[in-house]
């Protein structure tokens, strides 16, 4: 079909009712699969959900989903879509130039190819929100404001002379007075953690992102919040009605975090501190752990995080099929480049030994229930009754290593790797994510009333975790859309 046919048949399209006839439902209100029901669609909502046949209304589009199974859309609750994934940052290059704006309309296609019809951006600029939204097909984007700290993370990674000018809604931390005053400028009544969270709230945020993070690796002693500042972003959160998501994979970063009031800790506890190296889960940790679930926190795994980076350095990563599907060509040629390794060598230096680090990452993966604490924290949180949550953080740093959609179920695969039933990584994709975030009443379930984000997939995802990948059409608000099509190497 040539572009013109394809606008003619999406103007024809668009608005008519949908009828989806003869499908096995897998929803996670629902006990079991329930076999031979009926769906009907209009103006981008469900109308009906009926387990007799549906007259179709006049002018209905009629799908037949004999042999096929319909699922809620995937939320992933961890994203950041305003960062061009691998190239680098604040290049004038006209070819990288051409890449990133090849990224940034390819970005959405990906994220819907793996079946994510819904995303929370946890950090972003109005302009990657704004190239987000601009593409024709896109999943429903919902955001965060950032809350940071001066000088804090991730004001860090900004030149000191921009940088409360990129991240303008900071707030002063009075007990970090000596080191890291109040910018030359700035009025401090401007930059309390009221002040902050209202800018944010009229921005149309649905959440706050505060950061709990004292540095990586070899950098440390960054800026902290203090407890007394984050009780007051979420009292000022409550107060517009938002929840605040906080950044923090220490135990000990946790810990404040949770001492501050966060709704919702947005990465697994990867760094145990003193516990680090102890089998099993630790009493200490599994203390934390018993903290979070009974005062009723969500716990993000984003278990793709730490192997995102670590695949860099595997010589085959780029050889990855799934690679052409949300890749463009000109990018994909490009991490193929010297150029492209920047952030390789930035975090791994010139010379790595690269097979010992992918022996160990491949260690982990075989042996997580004594090799990988992400993993053995979040088994341990299903064990007790935590609701499952799905968040992929990508892209979690510059690197290749983690793409958009891709990463989604990659993560989703890694959440079965550490025991977590099918069932439980379902719901996790879909109504737990929307009740986390306040928007149940729209994503989650395939009920009268919701938003038609619906995924139609050829094998059932309860009977196997590949099943995500096995889609045969996208529906987003009420419209299908073939899942090749999508493709960053569709014809």
């Amino acid at each position: 079909m040539n572009a013109i046919h394809a606008l003619l048949a999406a103007s024809t399209t668009a608005g008519q009712p949908l009828l989806l006839e003869n499908v096995t439902l897998v929803s996670p209100e629902l006990p079991q699969p329930a076999g031979n029901r009926h769906v009907l669609v209009r103006d981008g909502r469900i109308v009906a959900v009926s387990s007799a046949p549906i007259t179709p209304p006049a002018g209905a589009r009629r799908l037949d989903g004999t042999g096929k199974f319909l699922t809620p859309g995937i939320t992933d609750a961890h994203v950041h879509v305003s960062y061009p994934i691998g190239l680098a940052p604040g290049s004038t290059d006209p070819q990288l130039k051409a890449m990133e704006q090849a990224f940034f309309a390819q970005q959405p296609r990906s994220y819907l190819y793996f079946g994510v019809t819904q995303v929370l951006d946890l950090l972003n600029v109005p302009e990657g929100i704004a190239q987000f939204t601009a593409q024709k097909q896109h999943p429903d984007l919902h955001r965060c404001g950032a809350a940071p700290i001066v000088d804090g993370y991730p004001l860090v990674f900004v030149d000191k002379a921009i940088r409360h000018q990129v991240f303008g809604d900071y707030s002063f931390e009075p007990a970090n007075a000596r080191e890291h005053p109040l910018p030359a400028g700035a009025k401090p009544e401007e930059h309390t953690p009221e002040a902050v969270v209202d800018r944010i709230a009229k921005s149309g945020a649905i959440c706050v992102k505060v950061a709990v993070e004292d540095g990586f690796g070899p950098a440390t002693g960054w800026p902290l919040p203090s407890v007394d500042t984050l009780k007051r972003v979420h009292a000022a959160a409550k107060k517009h009605g938002l929840f605040v998501a906080a950044h923090a994979n220490a135990l000990e970063m946790q810990r404040i975090a949770i001492a501050g009031g966060a709704d919702i800790i947005v990465h697994g506890i990867w760094n145990w501190d003193s516990a680090e190296g102890k089998p099993g889960v630790p009493a200490e940790i599994a203390a934390h752990l018993r903290e979070i679930h009974v005062r009723k926190i969500g716990y993000q795994a984003t278990l793709r995080v730490l192997p995102g980076v670590t695949e860099l350095l595997d010589a085959k990563l780029l050889d990855d099929p799934m690679y052409p599907k949300v890749v463009p060509a000109s990018i994909l040629a490009w991490y193929r480049t010297d150029a492209a390794q920047w952030f390789k060598r930035e975090v791994f230096g010139p010379n790595p030994d690269a097979a010992g680090i992918l022996e160990q990452h491949q260690h982990a993966e075989a042996h997580w229930h004594t090799s990988d604490p992400g993993k053995r924290a979040l088994r341990y949180l299903y064990e007790l009754g935590q609701p499952m949550l799905l968040g992929s953080d990508t892209p979690s740093a510059p690197t290749y290593g983690n793409q958009p959609g891709y990463d989604t179920y990659r993560e989703i695969q890694l959440m079965a790797q550490a025991g977590i039933p099918l069932s439980a990584i379902l719901a996790a994709a879909t109504i737990n994510n929307a009740r986390q975030i306040g928007l149940d009443q729209d994503y989650g379930t395939v009920e009268k009333g919701k938003i038609a984000n619906l995924l139609l997939l050829d094998a059932n995802p309860l009977a196997d975790v590949a099943a995500w990948s096995k889609i045969d059409k996208v529906i987003l608000r009420g419209e299908p859309i073939d899942r090749e099509t999508l493709a960053a190497d569709a014809k």
